[in-house]
């Protein structure tokens, strides 16, 4: 088999190697696309704080069974999955408590742990989740993003009818704009400055806002009628937290998503936050419910033609540091798979 293995920071390099065997409660799965999130450039651009090299990247896939050695009897050669992200230690105080993305010890694969650039992948069997045959491997692959957007939602207890402004549209702050409103949002904007993506979130049919225009908080307090009820900020600049909080009415929920640089950190308008009673929640990674729940939606279908739009290319294997870098450099290709399937 082969994998991509990130031997240096900013180089990748194909690797041939042995497909693994499943021990005690492992499968391994034959992988198919793979998704580039901004975190795996971070990761390539020896920016993350906690990977270190040679690490096989990426943690947004999906593939099949090859092999099974575990007492899940729901699982069998040729089943389609995805596998979660976080690997929990299972025993500490916050899994105890269901929320496994606090884990004391947590490991995220790509980052902490081998990931899903390559062709074969071992994987713990209680990480795995299944989706229908049916089911388009490239909206497949796209199950982790969705997960994200799922947790997120969560996390701003969003209710029937109400506003939501979302700060960034990229990848993750459409498909959240797309979980608000299947969510029962009833009106659901986004702040962008870069063309393409402005044009893509209008063709999606959302309301876009340019922040740089002179009229920007006018234009956003008129299209939520006074103030925005929930907020979601994706950018992890300083001007999108200040823009998600001025516009948030009073007992307003804001979301922080996108995650600063290393030491940079956000001023805050305690004010704000005191006299209107407003709500600011963070963000860690997401859990095996919230992974559970996206691949319901995928399977159900009900989202995937919103979904589809978001794959914009797809390179082979062998194209990986091209890949790579359109992801970084092309604002148009919300998410770029590699495919990992030898043809």
């Amino acid at each position: 088999m082969k994998k991509i293995v990130l031997e240096t920071f900013k180089k990748l390099s194909i690797v041939e190697a042995p497909i693994p065997s499943p021990g005690p409660e492992q499968v391994v799965v034959r992988m198919r696309f793979a998704g580039i999130c901004g975190s795996d450039l971070h990761v390539f651009d020896g920016l993350h704080p906690s990977a270190r090299v040679p690490l096989v990247m990426g943690h947004e896939g999906c593939g099949e069974i090859y092999a099974v050695n575990s007492s899940r009897t729901d699982l069998k050669a040729g089943d389609k999955v995805c596998i979660h992200t976080v690997l929990p230690c299972r025993s500490c105080e916050a899994c105890a408590s269901g929320r496994e993305n606090l884990c004391e010890h947590i490991r995220i694969m790509g980052t902490n742990f081998d990931g899903v650039f390559t062709q074969y992948m071992l994987a713990d069997a209680s990480r795995v989740i299944r989706f229908d045959a049916s089911v388009d491997d490239r909206i497949a692959a796209l199950a982790e993003p969705l997960t994200v957007a799922v947790h997120d939602i969560r996390r701003a207890d969003i209710r029937a009818g109400e506003s939501v402004l979302i700060c960034g549209a990229g990848p993750i702050g459409l498909i959240i704009a797309i979980m608000a409103q299947f969510s029962g949002a009833s009106r659901v904007a986004l702040s962008e400055i870069d063309p393409a993506r402005i044009q893509i979130a209008q063709s999606l049919g959302f309301a876009v806002f340019n922040p740089l225009d002179a009229n920007f908080d006018r234009a956003c307090l008129l299209a939520s009628g006074g103030g925005f009820d929930n907020a979601f900020e994706i950018t992890s600049v300083q001007s999108g937290f200040d823009a998600c909080l001025r516009l948030l009415r009073k007992g307003g929920v804001m979301v922080q998503v996108g995650m600063p640089p290393a030491g940079r950190h956000f001023d805050i308008d305690i004010n704000k936050i005191i006299y209107s009673e407003c709500g600011l929640r963070g963000v860690r990674h997401h859990t095996m419910r919230d992974m559970q729940t996206a691949v319901k939606l995928i399977n159900s279908g009900v989202l995937n033609d919103r979904l589809a739009p978001l794959v914009s290319k797809i390179y082979p294997l062998e194209q990986c540091q091209e890949a790579m870098e359109c992801a970084r450099s092309d604002k148009s290709a919300l998410r770029v798979l590699i495919d990992l399937q030898e043809h």
